[in-house]
């Protein structure tokens, strides 16, 4: 027989989304004696489980939150909050869990949503994309560079001190701002205007280093260190690299980015757990606030490229993350590039239509097998996280649910608006069910399921199931998408759970944000040695229908600027990091429609994000297969100087 599920705390406001409904529930509930502590604590990582002894005081638990507010001012009872202005109403806050019940009571709070996990998802692509011509001086080209225009990277790992970054004399910076989210303050340290979090560094800061970080703390300027080979120096390097960085094996000038003259300001998120290269959605929001307000501070024009992304939401753009990035979006001179995501690969959506009375089942693979084309010898280790997944479903519907685990212990059915279940399965296992009929934001209806280790090391591994049951079905369509996981952590992806072949839905893969209305979708295709659309690229279309991603660019096996390459050894008996590093994604495809972008700003800088994106959409070059759109390619392949053809 299943332990009895535990009781949800009545009342529980649906002001909160399900994630931060079931944190609140966990620090209350006195018969929890275990809490997954995904708080931003000095105490705690996101990663960790402590019993209920091991906790330090609520009061000093803290979750940073999105706040949608129906006013333009900050309630009275929560002024004394730390709150950042992302956009017009919306705000981030950094909020005690033991208040989290209060702000949503309070008057003007509209809802309140948790940082969903993000993730990260030359010389041959910057001709298979035509930017050399749109560089090349007239008459054989267009003579752009991207000077006076911002782009900004937000991105992990900046390598300020490679040459691939400074003006064309090698002395100065062209990074004139460096805002390191993870960093504390000392000294004087301090962080940007608006945002308590963090250490803004300029580009004077920058130049004093003269490329080289100083052995001793004292005659250190900028903290920020990035990783050996970090992806947000490779990102950097496609959208903006001049190519100046050099050894013996990749000279001076082959290795140029789309817009080599251009300024950049560069965000390295918070990480929820330092462990791993994830941040969460609340710090991306504030980052892209942060880049268009420097931008602005400058008068100039910006493309800000994101190449990170999540499966987590309603996937038509009605999160409070990408409604921030739209609102954002409607002053001219402004675009934003987002990576279609990589998660295609790991069969992350399933979708079905119900009848009245009907019970449909979802298969959910926890621990492997992997599905193609990782190898069937690859055996995954443990699942040792929290695997959430998300049902979207018209609420004209409504729809009935129960998890079931591999060895046939099932859950209560939840009804929408229900009670939410928490239910500890034999075994040790914890699953938790969540289900609204009216969302605030969009008015669809959502059930949120997290399976939990809670009081093992991993989630029981083998197919779990969810069952949907039709009570009343006037639609009847349902979309369901897990959440992507950690990394590879040494134990072979065991982390990723995935939806099994029969239920996968090859369609609607893409990652959000990639779903915002206004910012324009990249997928990544393979241009060498022909053109053919890369396996893990997400896919189209969004939920509400619309055909995105916009374009594909060159994003496998992608040569670009690689940290840590003009410094010593890091020991002896070490070698030293070649100038070039070959990376392959989404997140590499992205920077090259970001870089050029900023090649259209240069011509026209009051150009909207509206005009930019049909720009890219009506130049673009078919691909195999024809014109049109097509849910792997968009509507083809990113050619520069046709864009800035259509600009004459």
């Amino acid at each position: 027989m299943s332990p009895t599920p535990t009781p949800h705390e009545p009342g529980l406001s649906q002001v909160l989304d399900p994630k931060l409904r079931r944190l609140v529930h966990d620090l209350k509930s006195k018969e929890s004696t275990r809490l997954r502590a995904d708080v931003d604590s000095a105490f705690l990582s996101s990663s960790v489980i402590l019993k209920a002894d091991q906790l330090p005081d609520p009061k000093d638990l803290f979750k940073r939150v999105l706040v949608k507010l129906d006013r333009d001012e900050i309630p009275a009872p929560m002024a004394g909050l730390s709150w950042s202005r992302i956009v017009d109403e919306i705000y981030s806050v950094n909020v005690p869990v033991n208040r989290l019940d209060d702000l949503a009571a309070t008057p003007g709070v509209q809802f309140v949503s948790a940082g969903h996990q993000v993730g990260v998802d030359l010389d041959t692509s910057r001709v298979e994309v035509k930017a050399d011509v749109a560089q090349a001086p007239p008459p054989d080209g267009h003579g752009l560079s991207g000077e006076g225009v911002v782009i900004g990277i937000v991105d992990f790992g900046c390598d300020f001190r490679l040459a691939d970054f400074r003006e064309e004399d090698g002395k100065s910076t062209r990074i004139k701002f460096l805002w390191d989210q993870s960093l504390k303050p000392t000294g004087k340290e301090k962080p940007p205007e608006g945002f308590p979090h963090g250490v803004e560094y300029t580009h004077t800061d920058i130049d004093f280093t003269n490329g080289v970080i100083p052995a001793s703390e004292s005659t250190r300027k900028v903290r920020h260190a990035p990783e050996r080979s970090s992806h947000g120096t490779h990102v950097m390097g496609i959208a903006a690299g001049n190519g100046a960085t050099a050894d013996a094996a990749f000279p001076a000038g082959r290795f140029v980015g789309m817009a080599p003259k251009a300024t950049i300001i560069f965000v390295h998120p918070a990480a929820n757990d330092q462990k791993t290269s994830f941040t969460d959605s609340v710090h991306v929001a504030e980052a892209v606030a942060y880049i268009f307000r420097k931008a602005r501070e400058l008068g100039l024009p910006c493309v800000i490229n994101m190449s990170l992304g999540q499966n987590g939401g309603s996937h038509d753009g009605e999160s409070i993350v990408e409604r921030a990035i739209d609102r954002l979006l409607e002053e001219p001179g402004r675009a934003f590039v987002v990576a279609g995501g990589n998660e295609h690969l790991w069969s992350p959506h399933a979708s079905g239509a119900i009848q009245a009375g009907e019970t449909r089942s979802l298969g959910w693979r926890v621990g492997g097998p992997l599905p193609a084309p990782f190898p069937s010898t690859l055996n995954p280790g443990p699942d040792r996280t929290p695997n959430e997944m998300e049902i979207w479903y018209s609420s004209r519907d409504r729809f009935e649910v129960r998890v079931i685990d591999p060895d046939g212990h099932a859950t209560d059915f939840l009804a929408p608006n229900g009670q939410p279940i928490i239910h500890p399965m034999p075994g040790g296992n914890r699953v938790f069910i969540d289900s609204e009929r009216f969302t605030t934001l969009n008015g669809d209806a959502r059930i949120y399921i997290e399976v939990h280790p809670a009081a093992t090391a991993a989630v029981h591994p083998g197919d779990w199931r969810v069952e949907i049951r039709g009570a009343e079905v006037r639609h009847g369509r349902f979309d369901a998408w897990i959440e992507r996981d950690l990394r590879d952590m040494g134990n072979h992806f065991g982390d990723q759970s995935t939806f099994v072949p029969a239920n996968v839905d090859p369609t609607m893969t893409l990652s959000t944000p990639a779903t915002t209305r206004r910012a324009i979708a990249v997928a990544n295709y393979r241009h060498s040695p022909s053109v053919s659309i890369s396996v893990s690229s997400g896919r189209g279309t969004t939920r509400d229908g619309r055909p995105k991603p916009e374009v594909a660019a060159p994003g496998t096996d992608i040569r670009s600027s690689n940290s840590g390459s003009q410094q010593p050894s890091p020991a002896p008996g070490t070698t030293s990091n070649p100038a070039r590093v070959s990376m392959t994604g989404t997140s590499q495809a992205a920077p090259h429609v970001a870089g050029i972008v900023a090649l259209l700003l240069s011509k026209e800088a009051s150009l909207t994000a509206a005009q930019i994106g049909k720009l890219l959409i009506a130049s673009a070059r078919p691909f195999p297969g024809g014109p049109g759109f097509d849910p792997a390619f968009g509507f083809g392949l990113v050619d520069a100087a046709a864009a800035i053809r259509l600009l004459s």
